[in-house]
């Protein structure tokens, strides 16, 4: 399929690939030459790949792209990058690590639309301190739920294994940026008390900020980057 070593001039070989083209005999894109039969046929395998994935697993984003390579593996690896990049030229969407068609619209089946009900009460008894990941996906049908509510933008993927309703995050995110604002650079402590929660539940929080680029870590006490900047600008005008 690819056409890598040949005898003949450049502008040769252009005007042979030119000539194909217009015949519709081969599919010329990128630095990939393919006959024209066999990428159709590799692009409608593609295709049945993503729609079977749509159609087992409709409350995902799409399918893996690792999955798709690893289904795609008897393929010269040089091809796969291009062949995501044509398919994306018309039906199809690639964000982030995934692909789907650009009409799929992720939907929660009847069997795991209880899970996800239980997985929110859980996290909205105690907001600021909810239980672990663990502990709220025990079985498979809770462990896609939850999955579907972080691709969705509902919960809040922190940690590991803390997770948070995106309005709780957002509350204690406040929280946090408040008092530092107020009360300038904050221990673990401190802020755990000011948002009543534990401390298994503020590390990794506050860590989700410093990577964020919210807050930063000051040896034992965090400050907002933002404020430092403020800081540092102030003493240049000084």
């Amino acid at each position: 399929m690819l056409l890598r070593k040949s005898r003949f001039s450049a502008g040769e070989i252009a005007e042979a690939l030119l000539r194909l083209q217009r015949r519709n005999e081969i599919v010329v894109s990128e630095e990939i030459v393919a006959d024209a039969e066999t990428w159709q046929a590799l692009r409608a395998r593609a295709t049945h790949l993503i729609d079977d994935a749509h159609k087992r697993n409709p409350e995902r984003a799409g399918l893996d792209l690792s999955d798709l390579r690893t289904a795609l593996r008897d393929q010269p690896p040089d091809l796969f990058e291009t062949l995501i990049s044509d398919l994306c030229t018309d039906d199809f969407l690639r964000k982030d690590s995934v692909i789907a068609r650009i009409s799929h619209r992720p939907t929660l089946p009847l069997h795991l639309e209880l899970a996800a009900t239980k997985i929110r009460e859980a996290l909205s008894e105690k907001s600021f301190d909810p239980p672990s990941r663990k502990e709220i996906a025990l079985d498979r049908h809770a462990q896609q739920a939850l999955q579907f509510l972080i691709e969705q933008g509902e919960i809040i993927e922190v940690g590991s294994d803390l997770v948070l309703l995106s309005e709780n995050f957002r509350r204690m995110k406040s929280a946090v940026t408040e008092f530092i604002s107020k009360n300038g650079p904050a221990t673990v402590s401190q802020l755990r008390q000011t948002l009543g929660t534990s401390r298994r539940v503020m590390v990794p929080f506050l860590e989700h900020l410093d990577c964020a680029g919210i807050t930063q870590r000051q040896g034992d006490r965090r400050s907002l980057r933002d404020q430092e900047k403020m800081y540092s600008n102030a003493n240049l005008l000084q």
